[in-house]
């Protein structure tokens, strides 16, 4: 009788066992990823909170892709390392002459490592900020209007 009793102890610990590693596989199986545009729209937006931002900066293939009738991107200027866990992250800004640029940079990464991690759950283990040019609020308004205004389409 104790035979019996050890053997179906036996097996059920083996049940168990092989339940614990199919949930396992199962759980392997499943994954969370995120597109790179998905990070660097958080990054636009969360930069953008930032007093003393005044904008993105973007590549000069960008800027002719605009002028000519191209949308804007929110993420012009952000570049994306993405991993299962980890994200790197490369910006290019303008920023509001007069201002405290190293103090500007602490606030962009805590606000974009905050609000990356709040969202995807990844860590923000690197973070480069570039200064691409330093204008007046007043000079930037003028100067986005400008551009804004040479491509409206219309004929004049």
């Amino acid at each position: 009788m104790e035979t019996n009793v050890k053997s179906t102890e036996k097996t059920t610990a083996q049940l168990q066992k092989e339940q614990e590693q199919q949930s396992s596989e199962q759980t392997n199986r499943e994954k969370l990823t995120y597109d790179d545009e998905v990070i660097k729209k958080i990054t636009a937006l969360a930069t953008n909170e930032v007093s003393g931002i005044l904008g993105m900066s973007g590549s000069l293939f960008q800027g002719v892709r605009e002028t000519f009738g191209g949308d804007e991107k929110i993420t012009k200027g952000i570049h994306a390392d993405v991993g299962e866990k980890q994200v790197a992250i490369d910006i290019e800004v303008f920023v509001e002459y007069g201002k405290n640029i190293p103090s500007i940079y602490r606030e962009v990464k805590e606000s974009v490592s905050k609000n990356i991690h709040n969202m995807t759950g990844l860590e923000l283990v690197e973070f480069n900020m570039n200064v691409d040019d330093v204008y007046t609020r007043e000079e930037f308004d003028s100067k986005k209007s400008n551009s804004s205004s040479s491509n409206s389409g219309r004929v004049e």
